[in-house]
């Protein structure tokens, strides 16, 4: 089979979920591309991009940084998008690895590297806002979201499914800042543009199902939140496998939501496992375990361990305050808590 169908099968695989077969096909399409250096470049992108799905970050930066390396070689307008994606796909990497200062400068580098108002801006304008949103800076996070979304809208219409992650993170955005009422309409529209695409059993539109249920929580609607939320960790389990960093996320997202509803027990269990996931996926140093420390000292302390929780809080403020911006809402709600559990180790709070 030639490079170029290779390339096609893996992105299908891939579309439909399958990312340990799109990565066995990208890794065929590499070999079969030898002598084609564009060709090489996409099946490079590929194997960046499923290695970063199945969380393997250290091939996906090999693949990566060879992808930049040989797309500086390239001439034409097609080598100019490759060059967009490669960059933009090496600030991913770094945005996962919760290197978010070093993801910001690389997006930046790839925003400067994209034709204004075309369809790889609006790419680029988009996982930029991501970084910023995870690093605090929600204002600019939005200005880039709209932008983007407006790009899309007038390049691809309102009602293309690839609007879905737009208005995924518009929601997300909404509920980082309190505001969830806001958050539902976009998170909603996101998961019926996605669905509508790919159907019912698609990590994506897993992934839209999850962060619907973390505002239906939010708005105190319980039931649906929890239904949303275990059928989302079935797709993500069953798709992805039970060793992934969106079913170590949503165990710990469950498990808040069930220590709201005063089920400890369970709550305790699920911030456990997900919390031990996420340590051997990503590190214990990275931004993404501060939610879940937090969330897990929450419950200690209202349990009445109140020293276990002290600690819990420390070590999520250690690893926020080198990362993030200091008004980050999730390093205000670590010090509030904190604060709270010392001056009054037997009143409850919450997550």
């Amino acid at each position: 089979m030639t490079a170029g169908k290779l390339l096609r099968a893996a992105v299908a695989r891939r579309d439909d979920g399958a990312s340990a077969e799109a990565h066995a096909l990208a890794a065929e399409a590499l070999e079969a591309a030898a002598g084609d250096e564009s060709r090489t470049v996409e099946a490079l992108l590929l194997l960046g991009r499923t290695s970063l799905d199945l969380c393997a970050y250290a091939e996906a930066a090999d693949a990566l940084e060879q992808a930049i390396v040989l797309a500086e070689r390239l001439d034409g307008e097609a080598a100019a998008t490759l060059r967009v994606l490669a960059a933009a796909d090496r600030a991913a990497l770094e945005r996962m690895l919760g290197r978010y200062d070093e993801a910001e400068r690389r997006y930046r580098i790839a925003l400067g590297l994209a034709r204004p108002d075309s369809l790889d801006e609006a790419a680029v304008c988009n996982d930029l806002a991501v970084t910023l949103r995870f690093a605090g800076k929600l204002d600019e996070a939005e200005r880039l979201y709209r932008r983007s979304l407006a790009i899309m809208e007038r390049e691809l219409g309102a009602d293309h499914p690839d609007l879905a992650t737009l208005f995924h993170n518009l929601g997300g955005l909404a509920h980082a800042r309190g505001d969830y009422a806001a958050a539902e309409p976009p998170a909603r529209r996101s998961a019926v543009l996605r669905r509508g695409a790919l159907g019912d059993d698609h990590p994506a539109v897993a992934a839209d199902d999850a962060a619907l249920a973390a505002v239906l929580d939010a708005l105190g609607r319980d039931e649906e939140a929890e239904a949303l939320l275990r059928r989302a960790l079935a797709v993500f389990e069953r798709t992805l496998g039970a060793e992934h960093f969106e079913v170590a996320f949503n165990l710990g997202q469950l498990g808040a939501l069930l220590f709201r509803l005063g089920r400890l027990d369970e709550a305790e269990a699920l911030d456990r496992r997900g919390l031990a996931l996420l340590e051997r996926l990503l590190g214990a140093e990275h931004p993404d375990l501060a939610p879940p420390l937090n969330n897990l000292a929450v419950l200690l302390a209202e349990r009445g361990r109140a020293s276990e929780a002290a600690a819990l809080h420390r070590r999520a403020l250690a690893i926020l305050e080198r990362s993030v911006e200091p008004d980050h809402p999730t390093l205000l709600a670590c010090r509030d808590n904190l604060a709270a559990l010392n001056a009054s180790p037997d009143e409850s709070r919450s997550p």
